[in-house]
């Protein structure tokens, strides 16, 4: 109702023009007469109660013939007139419901190149990021980078020099790197070997 006569009949023939013409190759499209008419009665009432005026007065007012290569319809057809530019016109109806068997059919949509994570990438790999193991592996995963510096410690361990290095959460390990991590334990390290 806060939309304009223009927007409103706009709207309904946009709705009704991609639902068609979803369905065009449709051996049955004819059956969207039943909607045309629920949607165009939708139309005029809601014009009617929002311009106050009967239905029969709404289409006395947007009456309109609307050609179309297979020859004229009857619709409807709001005009606004612009000062210095072409006018805006906005038309209900005017949409053959004739299957077209010349549309294009693409059943095959385009392909979508899903590259892999960069965690995903890490743990194919299949090597521990601090000694180089290739033993069953696991993620070591901290809270938040900010956990990484910790007050009074001096020397950082391995773990937390490649965590923070890398400004990664995660880290892929083996269970014995793991273990000496949650333990506070030296972890190998495979730079220094």
């Amino acid at each position: 109702m806060a939309d304009s006569v223009f927007s409103t009949v706009a709207r309904y023939q946009q709705q009704y023009r991609g639902l068609v013409n979803y369905y065009r190759l449709a051996y049955n499209l004819y059956s969207f007469s039943r909607l045309k008419w629920v949607m165009e009665t939708s139309l005029t009432k809601t014009l009617a109660h929002k311009l106050r005026i009967s239905v029969t007065q709404v289409y006395r007012r947007y009456r309109a013939r609307i050609q179309t290569p297979y020859g004229p319809y009857k619709g409807l057809r709001v005009t606004v007139e612009r000062a210095g530019k072409a006018p805006l016109v906005a038309e209900w109806g005017g949409i053959p419901l004739r299957r077209n068997m010349d549309e294009p059919l693409n059943d095959s949509p385009d392909r979508v190149w899903n590259d892999r994570s960069e965690l995903e990438q890490r743990l194919l790999a299949e090597q521990c990021e601090l000694c180089g193991a290739r033993t069953r592996l696991v993620v070591h995963h901290i809270r938040a980078l900010r956990d990484l510096e910790r007050p009074g410690r001096t020397a950082k361990p391995a773990w937390v020099v490649a965590m923070a290095t890398r400004h990664r959460k995660t880290l892929v390990v083996c269970p014995t790197c793991h273990w000496a991590i949650h333990t506070g334990r030296p972890t190998a390290n495979r730079d220094a070997a």
